[in-house]
């Protein structure tokens, strides 16, 4: 039934079931100015967010070194 809805709809069941990208993006992330951030982001050229990538990962890498050798 949700594939014929779907289908009706021109959206896929996904969308239809739990909203669009964005929306579950907005659901799962509660920091409103992170939120913001991350918007501004997906306006830089390709080489700006590969370099914003790095620097998360870089972060969250330290972060998990420093967790482990706790």
């Amino acid at each position: 039934m949700a594939k014929k809805i779907a289908d009706a709809l021109e959206v896929s069941t996904d969308s239809l079931i739990y909203g669009s990208d964005e929306q579950i993006i907005n659901n799962k992330l509660n920091d409103e100015e992170l939120l913001q951030l991350f918007n501004k982001v997906q306006q830089l050229s390709d080489e700006d967010v590969t370099s914003v990538k790095a620097m998360l990962k870089a972060f969250v890498f330290q972060k998990d070194i420093q967790k482990q050798l706790a």
